[in-house]
């Protein structure tokens, strides 16, 4: 029994193997100061097109371990919380991280990492659209 608020919760998974990985740095990219955001469409399987899936990664040039790993539990936060509101289900997102973004304010980290997905939803949008068109 629906009590009239009905709405689409978005299915979340991980990405865990490298080939995952490898196929959604072919995809779009997109940079900001704090973060850098890679997307492409997920795999042609059905279960697959129901969910978006996300990645985090964060090479030595962030720092040693301790900050590497300080800056894959905030990009997990944050895209937790965002790709709940602007991710689209049916594609595989990719952070990869700064130096910066294991400093950044919080508030200014969920900007940055806001308007990337706003930069390349537009992009995907407007590459679908060309795609369709004659």
């Amino acid at each position: 029994m629906s009590n009239g608020s009905d709405f689409y919760a978005l299915q979340i998974d991980r990405l865990r193997k490298r080939p995952q990985f490898l196929r959604v740095a072919q995809g779009a990219k997109a940079s900001g100061r704090y973060v850098s955001l890679q997307v492409c469409r997920s795999d042609d399987s059905p279960s697959q097109q129901a969910l978006a899936r996300f990645g985090l990664t964060a090479s030595k040039k962030v720092g040693n371990a301790v900050l590497r790993n300080r800056a894959r539990r905030r990009l997990r936060s944050a895209m937790l919380q965002l790709l709940s509101v602007h991710g689209r289900p049916g594609f595989d997102y990719v952070a990869v991280a700064r130096t910066a973004s294991v400093t950044a304010d919080w508030p200014a980290l969920l900007d940055d990492l806001t308007a990337l997905f706003v930069k390349l939803s537009s992009r995907l949008a407007t590459a679908h659209t060309t795609a369709e068109t004659p």
